[in-house]
């Protein structure tokens, strides 16, 4: 259920003393910590300073030896899946497109480099492996369609020159020895491996095997290693001119292989096991990793203290500080894909977990943290329903769960035995709920659970994803090939409803009030104005909406693309977010405090305010105009990680509220549109900003002003 309770009240009551342009949100990931997008590149330039690089324009920084992260403003949303620093400050971030940038500033800010381009598809490469030598001289693996290019740069990156690859095609990656004396490699089924003497002014083949080469190292100029696909390890003596396999039993894919001394390696890849050498890559075995579910790991890197890390999917980073004897994994408080999301009042709600094994999570301050409340639970949930603080109800695989002190124990009310699936619960009083799943399966209690009355509805599909009701007796179901029915007697009986036709699901229904509704799926989302009678689609972005909510003319919804959408007008347009991530995403809770949560694969959750709420009327002044134009000092100052700035307009007009770093560079605006002569105020949500000095400056028609505030994490 994605809503319980049916009377809300207004979350927009000032429309009519400030006009509000449609602006985008800031989102902020909750779980897993730091994020959940996939990192495919990891590089630390000392113990402490260590960066990432993702997709969707990921960049994080640590400077505490990876216990702590924060995002860096890479300027993109593109796939980065290279990266590489040649100290504190200097570092390179490559991606689809032909994407290439440098920044000098140690991740503050970033320029664009560019590439040579002699063909019509090299602005399609990706760039995969960024590899410096020495602080000028450095190498680009650009792939595309299985063709492959090495570019070169003698200038910090300024120029480029394309070399030739003496014939191989699928490479990858680089390892270089010295200016001189370095590696190409990849595959499209088997290894290529070339090398070249000359600073890649030519190269020839030294190695072709049966498994694609994704990693090499070596540890002195004579004896290195490289690793492939399922598990392969081929180890040289010679200086790279000749290759024999090492013995390996695994079938990881070695993606990232690394030497801490002489005699000991690592190697990362694929599932939740690594190997390891101590007779410098003659022989290997497999371990397990100890922490966190299956991941690909895509990239690792060790510190000159010898300690280890790796990056991959979902956002997943693991590190040592005991040279591998054991790993710590970064916060995930589950990695179950989030099915639905609820929230009680502005600090208290719940999230429950599906599509594999399922969880329980509670949160106390707002989505800031959250706890498992279950030890382990290997079913599935989809729907959550609570009809008090205290009293909550689940809906999952075969069981309807309930708990009556507030999540605290979970006890079972309802058990199928015919393994139905119950994909979504709603109450719409404390005695009376609703459940929906399978085969058109009804599942109804007037007594708050104690006995459920079981039916099926007829014309249902094969599977009910989501039941909504706006009063006691008129509710409305959705579910699979497009099936959408209709009750006004409580669920006792039901009329086909026509949404939409097709093979696609109805992901979910949502009434804004007993006649204003909306529906989600696969193409996009409809909307009735008269209680079910007839719906039409709404021109929304193209996509497979997971789920819509509204509050009032206020309206979000989340695509299986990590696409988020907003509506400001009921749905007439829409704009997309610049939210964070690509991954699917299916639970969205839009609460009458005006936080919006969304959540999806692997356990990810994010929130955001939508902007246009950020800014309100000063309590008991939005009627009086001020005396003269003011900006006041941010409280609290110093902050951590949110302030409010107060403001008073004297006449009609454009004002404008940015942010900037000690630099005077802009961060954030928080403010761009129309005002009425009042007194404002408007939140900064800080969060993924570094600790520091920063300024916040007014400008409208007749009034500028800059003042200080002090960000402290």
């Amino acid at each position: 259920m994605k809503t319980k309770f049916i009377l809300m009240a207004l979350v927009v009551t000032f429309l009519t003393t400030v006009t509000y342009s449609q602006l985008s949100d800031n989102w902020k990931w909750l779980n897993p910590s730091p994020q959940g997008n996939t990192l495919n590149a990891v590089d630390f330039v000392d113990n402490n300073t260590g960066y990432s690089a993702g997709t969707y324009g990921t960049i994080l920084k640590t400077t505490d030896g990876g216990a702590d992260w924060t995002q860096l403003n890479s300027g993109t949303d593109k796939s980065l899946m290279s990266m590489s620093f040649v100290n504190a400050n200097t570092g390179y971030v490559g991606g689809a497109r032909q994407l290439l940038r440098k920044t000098t500033d140690a991740g503050l800010t970033w320029q664009n480099l560019q590439l040579p381009v002699q063909g019509q598809w090299d602005t399609a490469y990706y760039v995969l492996d960024i590899n410096f030598v020495t602080t000028s001289i450095g190498y680009v693996v650009g792939f595309f369609q299985l063709e492959s290019k090495i570019w070169k740069t003698t200038d910090g990156g300024n120029s480029w020159v394309t070399q030739g690859t003496g014939g191989a095609d699928y490479l990858k990656e680089t390892y270089f020895l010295d200016e001189n004396t370095g590696f190409a490699f990849g595959g499209p089924t088997y290894s290529e491996v070339i090398k070249t003497t000359n600073g890649g002014a030519t190269w020839s083949s030294v190695s072709q095997e049966s498994y694609i080469a994704y990693s090499m190292c070596f540890i002195n100029a004579t004896t290195g290693v490289y690793g492939c696909a399922d598990g392969r390890v081929y180890r040289t003596v010679d200086g790279g001119n000749t290759w024999n396999f090492a013995l390996c039993p695994s079938s990881l894919d070695v993606t990232s292989i690394h030497f801490i001394n002489a005699t000991t390696g690592f190697g990362f890849g694929s599932g939740s096991v690594y190997i390891k050498t101590t007779d410098a890559g003659q022989t290997w075995d497999e371990f397990s990793i100890g922490v966190g579910s299956v991941n690909q790991y895509f990239d690792a890197d060790m510190t000159i203290n010898g300690n280890l890390h790796a990056v991959g999917t979902y956002g997943a980073m693991i590190r040592s500080t005991n040279s591998g004897t054991s790993f710590i994994s970064q916060l995930f408080v589950t990695e179950h894909s989030i099915t639905d999301i609820e929230f009680l009042n502005v600090s208290t709600g719940y999230a429950v977990a599906g599509f594999g094994e399922g969880d329980i999570l509670k949160t106390t301050d707002a989505g800031e943290t959250w706890v498992s409340q279950v030890s382990s639970y290997t079913l599935p949930l989809y729907g959550i329903a609570f009809t008090s603080p205290e009293t909550g109800y689940l809906a999952g695989s075969i069981n309807i769960k309930k708990t009556t002190n507030g999540g605290t124990n979970w006890v079972d009310v309802y058990t199928s035995n015919q393994n139905e699936i119950f994909g979504d619960i709603f109450f719409t009083n404390v005695n009376t709920g609703y459940a929906v799943g399978s085969y058109g399966k009804l599942l109804k209690t007037t007594n708050a659970g104690s006995s459920w009355n079981s039916s099926t509805i007829p014309n249902a599909g094969t599977f009910l994803n989501s039941i909504y009701f706006v009063n006691d007796n008129t509710g409305y179901v959705v579910g699979g090939e497009s099936k959408s029915l209709k009750t006004t007697d409580a669920g006792v009986t039901w009329e086909v409803m026509n949404i939409t036709s097709g093979f696609l699901n109805l992901n979910n229904i949502y009434f804004n009030d007993i006649n204003t509704g909306y529906a989600s799926h696969g193409t996009g989302i409809f909307k009735t104005t008269n209680g079910g009678t007839t719906w039409f689609q709404l021109s929304t972005p193209a996509g497979g909406y997971n789920n819509v909510q509204f509050r009032n003319n206020y309206g979000y919804a989340i695509a299986g693309d990590g696409k988020i959408i907003k509506s400001i007008d009921g749905g007439n347009s829409w704009i997309v977010q610049p939210t964070v991530t690509s991954n699917p995403l299916y639970a969205l809770y839009f609460n009458s405090d005006n936080f919006v949560y969304a959540g999806g694969v692997r356990g990810n959750m994010m929130k955001t305010i939508p902007q246009e709420l950020l800014v309100t009327p000063v309590s008991g002044n939005q009627n009086e105009t001020p005396n003269s134009f003011y900006l006041q000092q941010n409280y609290p100052n110093p902050f951590n990680p949110v302030t409010t700035i107060k403001f008073g307009i004297v006449s009609s007009g454009s004002v404008q509220i940015k942010v900037y770093d000690a630099a005077g560079r802009i961060v954030d605006e928080l403010v761009n549109n129309s005002f009425n002569p009042g007194s404002y105020e408007v939140k900064w949500d800080a969060s993924k900003y570094s600790s520091g000095i920063y300024f916040y400056s007014i400008v409208t028609n007749d009034f500028t002003q800059t003042k200080k505030m002090v960000l402290v994490k």
